[in-house]
């Protein structure tokens, strides 16, 4: 890893120098112990949970079909790109490592792009299609999550762009594509999948 992260490291010059900025002024003891924990509602244990309970509260077959379907396309596009482009991890040049010591452990996978931001995304682009009217608090949490990868020194802002950008474009295309009018049948509260 140490003569790929050395050959890669002049690519990645400009987001390291923002992340050692930002990381001077936004940095705090409470952030330090409470955002690795924070962070794993992006993980796949959080999006399991999350197709998990959209099926018990819909109870309908094909709801969880389509949501492993998606959860399954976004993982392998995820990580056909992570093994494709083998970008190290920011941590390795920053000696952030401590704070990902603070809350639960950590899969170290190439960098580019952010599963995290991706599936936050995922959920957050699912969730405002049923629930529109709280469209933006789904949004500015996903970009939280983003946010958290940055602040713990596991992702660049790039690879968390790039994973916010992936999870709502292929959920986006996704619903579109099953149906175009997924949405909330409002006189019965279904789902429509």
């Amino acid at each position: 890893m140490e003569h790929s992260a050395g050959k890669n490291h002049n690519k990645m010059a400009w987001e390291l120098r923002f992340m050692e900025w930002a990381g001077e002024w936004w940095s705090s003891p409470v952030l330090d112990r409470i955002i690795p924990w924070i962070t794993h509602l992006g993980s796949h244990f959080a999006v399991v949970l999350f197709i998990f309970f959209s099926w018990v509260i819909i109870k309908k077959k094909k709801v969880l079909q389509h949501l492993l379907l998606l959860y399954g396309i976004e993982s392998g596009i995820i990580y056909g790109l992570k093994f494709l482009v083998q970008r190290p991890r920011p941590f390795y040049f920053l000696r952030m490592a401590s704070r990902l010591l603070q809350g639960p452990g950590e899969v170290i996978d190439p960098s580019f792009p952010s599963a995290h931001s991706t599936f936050a995304f995922m959920m957050a682009t699912l969730l405002a299609c049923w629930f529109p009217r709280y469209r933006m608090i789904f949004f500015v949490l996903a970009g939280f999550i983003g946010w958290t990868r940055i602040y713990l020194g596991l992702h660049y802002p790039t690879d968390v762009l790039a994973g916010c950008l992936l999870g709502y474009g292929i959920t986006t295309v996704f619903l579109h594509l099953i149906s175009p009018s997924s949405s909330i049948n409002r006189d019965r509260g279904e789902l429509k999948f």
